[in-house]
């Protein structure tokens, strides 16, 4: 039952790797100083809250749906952090990852039990998420004082590796585990395979779709942590941005949208390109809107490569 994708005899995930190599090999002669030790940290270091929430992200796309939340949930759980670290401590970390979890389950619970679909779905939680960041706080919150330590927890090393890129790993590790090995993981695929199949094979289609959205919460919950422990702020415009960006490191790195095809690996291959991009791009000088003009052209090429095209009757 599982899909494989291919562009004339070439799987996606290969088109994906070199155009990881053709952007490292164009940046580098565009400027000597994007191969510096202190641009590849800074590299990492966005791409490690870009894979998060790019993890989560694939499990739903994985699913043939699309969460638009993302964005929201890190923003909520950036502003939360930010309020209760000082009174909470280092428990701060698994209440707003239980946020970003029970966001993810609220919007599984909509679109299996509604039949809602996953892009109305979100699209409204993703509004009621944000106007609830906005009514804890309006204005950017700062670390409180007696909280740096506790922040420096995700902005700390381990001699000349930084805790961000652990907690990428980490969490690459376990996402790749349950895809590969997992009733869960291949459930994800099958559904995105051939839903109806998936029915008649028995799967709890509800349940495992519920699931999909509640890794994609976490995800997104743990992006979150990252970003405002980075900038030692939270505000409830921080995730705006991540929104499109989670979906393009799913898509760059060669995940089909209409589900079944591709996968973690290609997640991880995703966020490098997409991490190599906007830093290249800032660089060498290119203007930031015209760098929305890559993205979307990038996003555009990388859907019509792995779109499925069977699956569709009608393009709407």
């Amino acid at each position: 039952m599982k899909m494989k994708l291919r562009i004339a005899g070439i799987k996606p995930i290969y088109i994906s790797l070199g155009m990881f190599f053709l952007l490292v090999a164009v940046f580098t002669i565009g400027d000597r100083t994007f191969i510096s030790l202190y641009n590849a940290q800074t590299i990492l270091n966005a791409v490690a809250i870009l894979l998060a929430v790019g993890l989560g992200q694939v499990c739903v796309i994985l699913t043939g749906g699309i969460d638009l939340s993302v964005g929201s949930i890190m923003s909520l759980v950036s502003v939360v952090f930010m309020l209760v670290i000082g009174q909470l401590g280092a428990w701060a970390y698994p209440v707003v990852m239980v946020l970003g979890l029970g966001a993810g389950f609220l919007n599984g619970l909509i679109v299996s039990k509604l039949r809602i679909p996953s892009f109305i779905a979100t699209l409204g939680t993703q509004g009621i998420l944000i106007s609830v960041a906005y009514l804890l706080s309006a204005s950017p919150l700062s670390v409180p004082e007696n909280s740096y330590g506790l922040v420096d927890i995700i902005n700390g090393s381990i001699g000349p590796v930084k805790n961000v890129w652990i907690i990428g790993l980490v969490l690459f590790a376990g996402f790749f585990a349950m895809q590969a090995y997992t009733r869960l993981g291949r459930g994800i695929m099958y559904i995105g395979a051939n839903e109806r199949m998936s029915y008649l094979s028995g799967l709890d289609i509800d349940r495992i779709r519920i699931l999909a959205f509640t890794f994609s919460g976490f995800g997104a919950a743990v992006a979150g942590i990252i970003l405002s422990a980075t900038l030692y702020s939270g505000y409830p415009s921080i995730g705006g941005t991540y929104v499109l960006n989670s979906i393009a490191v799913v898509v760059v790195g060669g995940t089909a949208m209409t589900g079944g095809a591709g996968g973690v690996l290609n997640t991880l291959i995703g966020s490098l390109i997409m991490g190599i991009l906007n830093n290249g791009m800032t660089v060498i000088g290119i203007d930031v809107y015209a760098q929305q003009v890559f993205l979307g052209v990038l996003i555009i090429v990388a859907v019509a490569v792995t779109f499925d095209r069977r699956k569709l009757a009608i393009i709407k």
